[in-house]
């Protein structure tokens, strides 16, 4: 009988919530490392409840200033407020005026403003002019003068400009997201369950569908009233056999994807959860 048994008849495997990115804004003055606020124009995609979409997020992706945050607190269409201190700067690109003559040999930069500049910056002083040079930023006395590391090789007059190109991407502020899995290919069979690990946040779970594995998913609805296909309530360290009207539901949808929670109320499974499961024929 051996010689009969389909060696496919039962396929198991897993999934991951991979961490992905989504709009934020950008920084829209700098920000100060050692310290929890963060200036932003626009905050309607961040979120200050634990778990949603738009708590989690990362600045300056990619760049050597890159770190991750969660939001506390959000003054709408100003700032975010995260939970802990900033570890680097996230500046923005300005250019200010000399207000004195800045002498060589000294370490002052007078200025007719300062905002935006911060210790730790790379400034240049008469960008353009025969007396060029950059200097990096000690300590800032605003709107008066700033103070560099080293003192200056050349005298800048009044007029000269001082400025400081922000390295691309530190200011970015992105979403940090996990909260739909990798594929389940799960063409050519019926049957599907489901175990969620020690890591899973307590969520609904809710399924996207496609065509084809690289192809576009969409929700998958019951077909009753358009309402989504759903599994209540799911915690962690649990089995959930789909059948009944889940099962026909997805029954012949040959990808899919896990979405924690439901359209519109997505819960983030931080990147650290994943779904082990079993297809049968």
């Amino acid at each position: 009988m051996g010689d009969f048994l389909d060696p496919e008849m039962t396929v198991r495997n897993k999934v991951k919530f991979p961490d992905v990115y989504s709009t934020g804004n950008d920084c829209d003055e700098s920000n100060a490392s050692g310290q929890k606020v963060v200036k932003v124009s626009l905050t309607a995609n961040f979120d200050a409840t634990d778990g949603n979409k738009g708590w989690r997020v990362i600045i300056g992706r990619g760049t050597d200033r890159e770190e991750e945050g969660t939001v506390d607190s959000i003054d709408a269409n100003v700032s975010i407020t995260l939970d802990a201190n900033l570890a680097y700067n996230h500046t923005v690109t300005q250019e200010q005026t000399l207000d004195q003559q800045s002498a060589a040999a000294q370490k002052k930069v007078y200025l007719t403003l300062t905002a935006n500049l911060l210790a730790g910056e790379t400034v240049v002083i008469s960008a353009g002019e025969t007396e060029e040079e950059s200097g990096v930023i000690a300590s800032v006395n605003a709107d008066d003068y700033i103070t560099l590391v080293d003192d200056l090789a050349n005298t800048h007059a009044i007029g000269r400009k001082c400025k400081h190109t922000a390295p691309a991407g530190i200011s970015v502020v992105e979403v940090l997201w996990a909260g739909v899995s990798e594929v389940i290919v799960k063409k050519h069979y019926k049957r599907l369950s489901l175990f969620t690990d020690g890591n899973w946040v307590t969520a609904k779970i809710t399924f996207l569908g496609s065509l084809s594995k690289d192809g576009t998913y969409l929700e998958v609805d019951t077909g009753i009233a358009g309402t989504e296909a759903t599994v209540e309530n799911t915690e962690a360290n649990k089995c959930v056999g789909l059948d009944g009207i889940l099962r026909d539901s997805l029954e012949t949808v040959p990808y899919l994807k896990l979405r924690s929670g439901i359209v519109d109320t997505e819960i983030d499974q931080y990147s650290d959860a994943q779904i082990n499961y079993v297809l049968m024929r």
